[in-house]
């Protein structure tokens, strides 16, 4: 039952973004932000759900004594994220209680018209944002190696803990603090905007689009779409993280700095960039699982039809796909292929 803090959080989390969307749920329907944002808590009922399960089911070697100890800590820092944040947004309706000047000062309908006047998007913000999203990836992959290396040296053996179970626990742990952050962040700024503190502002006036100030910042929606692949081989789980990042990366970068062609399927989309995404899409499949060939037991030939696979899926996705946002459907709907054609 050590689970059950971390467990009753994420599911707190679902159902107070249902609650908020179902609540507004013509604007979003008028603005096509509905089912983003079902997807979205949907995702977190599913992470609460199946979280005792994540660790066990990547490392059948794992003690008990090491699995409580992952429960335990996990709670704990997700817990103690919590109050912290409660604390901050407690203190500003303080604030704002006492001086009621401080509230008309901090009103969202004046910061989003602000914010849309100031709002520029070009290459050299859109290199800040990508990097963050890159930035998750590089956890993942770090966590991984620094278990291995771990293992290796004989550190985990006093704890109860292997390689894969040490990895995990840091991937989800450090992952789902991110998406709790960021969640509880965006419903304050959606619902009682002059709760957040002055550097949540300030980073939304940096980091945040456009088309993000009447729903959850892309980023959130990107992690939770990883959780379903906690349970599939690691270099699966690695391929689905990269392609989200690494292959959007390209595609939109690429599409700033070198795009004249505009897809006719989807006027904001370039044909250079989803060029480029492809490729490096069909790049990042071959390249991993190469790595990993040993690992999952698969060959060259198998590998290719997967690369196809999943290159193709990625620019049908970025050709088509309008309403629903990108970041949940690339890991989605090619993860799950990946993880299909892996599998028969």
């Amino acid at each position: 039952m050590y689970y059950l803090p971390t467990t009753i959080i994420l599911i707190g989390f679902s159902i107070f973004t249902l609650i908020y969307t179902l609540k507004n749920w013509k604007q979003k329907k008028s603005e096509h932000l509905l089912a983003n944002e079902i997807i979205v808590a949907i995702l977190f009922f599913v992470a609460g759900i199946s979280y005792p399960w994540m660790i066990p089911n990547q490392s059948s070697d794992i003690s008990e004594s090491g699995l409580k100890l992952i429960w335990v800590v996990t709670s704990l820092i997700l817990s103690l994220e919590m109050i912290v944040w409660f604390s901050m947004l407690v203190y500003n309706i303080i604030i704002c209680h006492l001086d009621k000047n401080q509230r008309l000062q901090r009103d969202y309908s004046e910061f989003c018209e602000k914010f849309n006047q100031n709002w520029v998007y070009d290459f050299k913000s859109d290199v800040g944002r990508k990097g963050l999203h890159l930035f998750t990836v590089g956890i993942i992959f770090m966590f991984w190696f620094l278990g291995q290396l771990f293992e290796s040296l004989g550190l985990l053996e006093c704890l109860g803990l292997d390689a894969n179970s040490f990895a995990y626990w840091w991937i989800t742990t450090i992952g789902l603090g991110f998406i709790i952050m960021f969640q509880l962040a965006d419903l304050a700024r959606l619902n009682a905007f002059f709760t957040l503190p002055k550097w949540a502002k300030n980073w939304y006036e940096k980091s945040m689009r456009k088309e993000e100030t009447n729903t959850f910042v892309a980023s959130t929606l990107m992690v939770l779409a990883f959780v379903p692949f906690i349970f599939v081989p690691f270099p699966i789980f690695a391929t689905v993280a990269l392609i989200t990042t690494g292959a959007d990366a390209a595609a939109s970068l690429v599409g700033k700095k070198m795009g004249k062609h505009k897809l006719p399927t989807n006027s904001q989309k370039t044909l250079e960039g989803l060029i480029a995404g492809a490729m490096a899409t069909f790049l990042i499949v071959m390249g991993i699982f190469l790595i990993f060939s040993d690992y999952l037991n698969i060959d060259l030939t198998r590998i290719f039809i997967i690369a196809s696979a999943a290159t193709t899926l990625f620019a049908l996705i970025d050709s088509f796909s309008k309403h629903i946002n990108d970041n949940l459907l690339n890991p989605l709907i090619i993860g799950f292929t990946m993880w299909i054609l892996y599998i028969v």
